[in-house]
């Protein structure tokens, strides 16, 4: 039976518990090494060692990180102090966080794909403690089905069918703040021929119900190149179960010019802290359009586990996912796709930083 199955195909497949059990081993080994410092030392280990070969790689990979951090800091400082007022009031700094993804995906026939994401986080408070500028990139692999959108209202991220492969800009200005209401307005562009220029609106409020249950409500309007209007509204219940386990019911919907009906999603989420450093999510969904004669048109069950490990800013993802799409007549046979991603994050703050 192996003889009629292509060979790229095998070795992709077992590319997979490969790179799992590679993962698995290394956040083992940095987990009994942190158990063994808070064990008390021995006269063994008072006896001077040669640094090994993956220490003396450990600290370059360390100090090259930090010079990234500040390499970054020190710029979102000049473009802070460029646009804004030597005496802001308060003294506040500023501040940026940049996570830096890339994702290994392999589907059911066994295509692999690679790609990159990149999202910054800038708050210019010398300008003003209520601007923050967010720059986004994504080459990731295309999903093969729909998933709730991310970030509503901005191109590339609010729809619940796949949109990739994007940059954009977005200058956004927080008009409320406070723990239970949050309301911005922001606008931006999509880097791209022909450029995609946007404008919107984003209302977020959190009511409790009780000590363990809360509902999220958001409302985005929004308008791109000043013809195409739409909106997207998302209700969120979270139950918590117990200590470390969450259930979240999350539901969205976005109706624009630029689509036929309302593009909806709904997800059922069981997420689970299993440490300090890990967790695992399990999550059921369904998507689909008021304009198809179907009640839901995609269907989706995947698994995530992330794992921060071996440094504070480094962190790695597994992802098993079967979906399957449903016609008008007959539902397609389910389909399987595995995604690893890892994830690097960078962050900084001119808080007690020299004059440059």
């Amino acid at each position: 039976m192996l003889a009629t199955i292509p060979r790229h195909f095998l070795w992709r497949w077992a590319l997979v518990p490969a790179l799992c059990l590679m993962v698995l081993l290394v956040a083992t080994k940095s987990s009994r090494a942190d158990e063994g410092a808070a064990e008390a030392p021995t006269a063994e280990s008072e006896l001077p060692q040669e640094p090994g070969f993956f220490d003396v790689w450990g600290k370059k990979i360390e100090a090259t990180h930090e010079s990234i951090e500040r390499y970054i800091l020190e710029k979102s400082v000049k473009v802070d102090d460029f646009f804004g007022s030597e005496n802001a009031p308060g003294e506040k700094p500023t501040r940026y966080q940049l996570r830096w993804r890339n994702s290994l995906r392999i589907e059911h026939d066994g295509t692999v794909k690679f790609g990159p994401s990149v999202r910054l986080n800038l708050a210019l408070s010398k300008i003003n403690d209520r601007f923050r500028l967010i720059i986004a990139g994504e080459d990731e692999p295309e999903p093969a089905t729909q998933s709730l959108p991310r970030d509503p209202g901005s191109p590339g991220f609010d729809r619940t069918t796949p949109n990739t492969h994007f940059v954009n800009t977005e200058l956004r200005y927080d008009l409320v703040r406070t723990p239970a209401l949050k309301f911005f307005l922001g606008a931006g562009v999509q880097v791209k021929l022909p450029f995609e220029a946007f404008a919107r609106s984003r209302l977020d409020y959190l009511h409790t119900f009780n000590d363990t249950t809360i509902v999220r409500f958001g409302e985005t309007v929004f308008v791109k190149n000043s013809d195409l209007l739409g909106e997207t509204t998302e209700i969120t219940l979270e139950k918590l179960l117990d200590r470390g386990t969450i259930l979240r019911w999350s539901n969205a919907g976005t109706a624009s010019q630029e689509i036929r009906g309302l593009e909806w999603g709904s997800e059922l989420s069981l997420i689970r802290e299993l440490s300090a450093r890990s967790a695992v999510t399990v999550t059921g969904g369904a998507y689909g359009n008021t304009s198809s004669s179907t009640i839901g048109n995609n269907y989706r069950l995947f698994a995530l586990y992330r794992q921060n490990f071996l440094r504070s800013w480094l962190f790695y993802e597994l992802e098993p996912e079967l979906f399957w799409h449903r016609t008008d007549r007959n539902p397609d046979a389910p389909t399987f796709a595995f995604t690893f991603r890892l994830e690097i994050v960078f962050k900084g703050s001119s808080l007690g930083r020299p004059a440059l």
